[in-house]
Parts: C-alpha cells; structure tokens; sequence
C-alpha cells in the first residue's frame, strides 16, 4: 500500500473507533456495568470490614499474650525471685515455640544489665532501644510497639517494670513476640479476597446481563410490533395483561398512540374524499362551460359571460384554498395571533354592519347588541364572526332575524353569540358541523357554501384558548356562542 492510501485508511479507522465510542451503550450493556459495580461496592465493603476485623482480632490476642506473660513474669519475680530454674524454665524452654510464633523475653535488673534473656534474642535482629518505655510495676496496661528488624521479621515489643522480691529493687521485664506469620495470614487473606472480589464481579455482569436480558424480552415485542405497525394495519393493540407492570404504562402508550394514529388516519382519508369531491366540481363547471363556448364559434359577448362565470369559480376556489391554507397554518400553531384589547361590541357591529346589505335584500333583521373589553386577535375575532354572520344569514328563511350579542360574565368569560331563526341543525348533524367539509342536507339545499366556515371558527377559538358552543332545534333556529376564557378578558 503506497503511503498516499495509507493515511485515509488510517483516518477511516480511527473515524469508525470513534464511532463506536460515541455510540450510546445498550441498556443491557448498562444494567450489567451497574450490577457490577453494586457488587464491586458491597463485596469490597464487606471485605474491608472483614479485613478490619481479623487485623483487630489478631492485634488484640497479641496484646493479651503479652499481658498475661508479664503478669506471670512480675509474679515469678515478686514471690519467687530466687529460683532460677523456674525463671530460666519460663524464658527459655516456654519461649521456644508458642503455637506458629515465638517470643522473646528479657530481664534487666535496676543497672540495666541483662539477668536473663531468651537465647536467640541478640540475633533477632531488633534494637534494644526500640522497646517502649516501660509501664510502672503498679500499671497493669502494657504499651505495645510493633517494629521490623534488621532480618525482615516483624515484632511486637513490649516492657515493664517487676517487683523483685519483698523490697528489692525493681527489675525490667522486656517482651518481643515474632507477628511475622501475622503478615502472611493477611496476604492469604487479601489474596484470597481479590479473588473472591474479582469473581464476584465477573459473576455479577454475567448474571446481570442474563437478567437485563430476560427483562428486556417485552421491549423486543414492542419493537417487532412497531415494525409490523403499517397503514393498513393501525388496528393491531398490544396486549399488555401479560408484560410486567414496568412496561404496562409503555404497552398502553403505544396502544394510544395507535388508536390517535388510526384516527388520524381516517380524518385524513376522509378529508381527502372530501377535497377531491369539493374540487371536482368547479374543475369540471370549469371544464364544462368552457367546452360548450369553444365547441363552435360565438359573439364576444358570449365569451365574456363565459370568462365572468370562470371567474366565479376561480374565486371559489381561491377561497377554498385560503381556507384550507389558514387551517392548516392554525393546526400547527403557524398563525400569527397579535392579541390587542379592543371592544367586541364594536368590533361585531362593524361586522353586522358589513353584512346589513346582504341581510336587507334577503329580507332578514339584523340586529347587534353589548360591549365587552376583550383581548385577542381583533382580525382572527372578525373572520369567526364573520363566518357565524355569513352562516346565520344563509340559513334563514325570508323575514327572521339575526341577532348578534356580546356579554361578559361574573367568572370574567366573555361570550359572543350569533343567533338565527332559520332552519336549525338535526340532531344526528350538530356533533359534525365543525368538521371540514361537513355539510348538512339543508346546507347543501340552501348554499354553496364549501363546509369549511365553522371549521375555521373552532381553528380560531382554539388558538385563543376558548371554546365554541352550538345549540340547535329544527325549525326554531341555531345559536353558536364564542367563549373567551378569562385570561383572554379585561375588566
């Protein structure tokens, strides 16, 4: 390999340990690192004390072996400070081995010369000046010292003072017991516990993952059934009787979710239908008048009425499209909403003003009363009035009314209403009239309107927080009620 491809091989290498390093760890990967380390803790913690423990233990059977040994060696020389043979007996033939250790002894008198001392001692390897000063002959507490000799054994030394006889001066009785064999049980022990620590470890991360793994199998289930999940099959539910109640919340979540999709779904299949119908028929009176005008020659004035009837649906079709456009845009919060205070009396009498005309020459009475400070968006708050007055007017019969009313409440709701006396909405219809595109039998008898206006108005409300109300009997009328909540309301 020449050395211009050497280097981008390198590059890609060290580009793909990184990736694997960056890459998030699994959570079996993670549950088996954190039971490995609870092991790890309680297992050294465990030790450590066990440690503790045999260290004091064995420190303390020391201690007592030397206190008991001066005990014995004070009272040999207080009562018995003449008999030598039983002093030689207790240092020198006792002390050759006791147990696993030995231990030396020594006796000066009160010149500080040697009246009997343990063969071997000199030899030992240990200072003379590093045994502690001795304890009084009152003192029943010896102080101890552990010290390492010149030979690489350790001792723990010991000394104190001894009554000789009845009133002879004292003598000073000096102790070293050999606790090298001490250090190799210790080693035993933290040899043998770094094992049992490391295989306890090793131990612990293997259960764990068999244990993540045995848990996770529902999550398997859920991904599978994820994958599975498709268009045509938004009617598939988990059933999470049978999961652990850990990811029972995560099963009915899904299965939520399934049923909004599934929903979703539906409205977006019906609106489709639906827009493809509602386009469909001014493309084809498009397509028809103008087939019918260019079949054979005509007057301009033919041509002219023929443009001034595509324009009309030209303009319906705007019209639908810049309705289909603001739903869209207020579905995913896209409208812009400058809320201002304003009066909403004065905002609906300009608009029942504007639509006076209309109303006039169908014969109906337009009437609007109420003044109520209101904070929202004054253009939005127009277009859904305008809407309720478009609607209110379109589906009353020739000489009723349309009455628009604007009151604020004790609770601080303000609430303005639009009420007609026309043909009223069916029952069955009332829970639908604010879907896109709905149109009732009477609608579509009475209006060519494109089902759209109401859907607009509850697109509105909802970007201000509120709500709209529908109230309907047939042959007496229709009242839709716009409620502003209080924090849309000013006093």
């Amino acid at each position: 390999m020449s050395l211009n491809n050497a280097e981008p091989a390198r590059q890609a290498m060290r580009r793909g340990w990184l990736d694997r390093w960056q890459r998030p760890a699994s959570i079996k990967g993670r549950l088996a690192l954190l039971y490995a380390l609870l092991t790890l803790g309680v297992l050294l913690t465990a030790i450590m004390v066990l440690y503790w423990a045999v260290v004091v233990s064995l420190a303390h059977d020391d201690q007592r072996f030397l206190g008991e040994k001066i005990h014995v060696l004070r009272t040999m020389l207080s009562e018995r400070p003449n008999d030598q043979d039983l002093l030689r007996e207790e240092v020198d033939w006792e002390t050759r081995v006791i147990g696993h250790a030995r231990y030396f002894v020594q006796i000066l008198n009160q010149q500080g010369h040697v009246v009997i001392q343990t063969p071997g001692l000199d030899t030992s390897g240990i200072d003379q000046s590093a045994f502690p000063t001795p304890i009084p002959v009152a003192a029943t507490d010896p102080r101890m010292r552990w010290v390492d000799a010149a030979n690489g054994r350790r001792y723990l030394l010991s000394a104190a003072r001894a009554r000789f006889g009845e009133g002879g001066p004292p003598h000073i009785v000096r102790l070293a017991v050999d606790v090298s064999h001490e250090d190799r049980i210790l080693g035993d022990f933290r040899h043998i516990a770094e094992l049992v620590l490391l295989a306890g470890v090793l131990l612990s991360g293997l259960l764990g993952a068999l244990i993540a793994h045995y848990g996770l199998r529902p999550l398997a289930s859920l991904a599978r059934a994820v994958e599975e999940t498709t268009a045509l099959r938004l009617d598939q539910r988990i059933v999470a009787a049978a999961w652990p109640r850990e990811f029972v919340p995560l099963a009915n979540a899904f299965n939520r979710l399934l049923q909004h999709l599934e929903g979703a779904f539906a409205r977006l299949s019906g609106y489709a239908a639906d827009l493809a119908h509602e386009l469909r028929t001014p493309i084809n009176n498009l397509m028809g008048e103008t087939e019918v005008t260019l079949a054979r020659p005509r007057a301009v004035e033919d041509y002219e009425q023929t443009l001034i009837s595509n324009l009309e649906e030209y303009q319906r079709l705007a019209r639908m499209i810049d309705s289909l456009l603001f739903l869209a845009r207020a579905e995913n919060a896209l409208v812009t909403n400058d809320k201002t205070l304003f009066d909403a009396g004065d905002a609906a009498t300009e608009v029942a003003e504007f639509y006076r005309p209309v109303a006039d020459e169908a014969g109906i009475a337009m009437a609007c009363a109420g003044q109520a400070k209101l904070l929202a968006d004054r253009d939005l708050f127009r277009r859904a009035l305008s809407n309720l007055v478009d609607n209110a007017i379109r589906h009353s019969l020739d000489g009723g009314r349309v009455q628009v009313s604007v009151a604020r409440y004790d609770h601080g709701a303000i609430h303005v209403e639009v009420a007609d006396s026309g043909r009223g909405i069916a029952a069955t219809e009332q829970a639908q009239v604010f879907d896109r595109f709905f149109r009732g039998a009477d609608s579509r008898a009475a209006s060519g309107g494109s089902g759209l206006g109401l859907a607009i108005v509850k697109s509105i409300m909802w970007l201000h927080g509120g709500e709209v109300r529908l109230a309907s009997e047939p042959g007496q009328g229709t009242t839709v009620t716009l409620v502003f909540p209080p924090d849309e309301t000013i006093e």
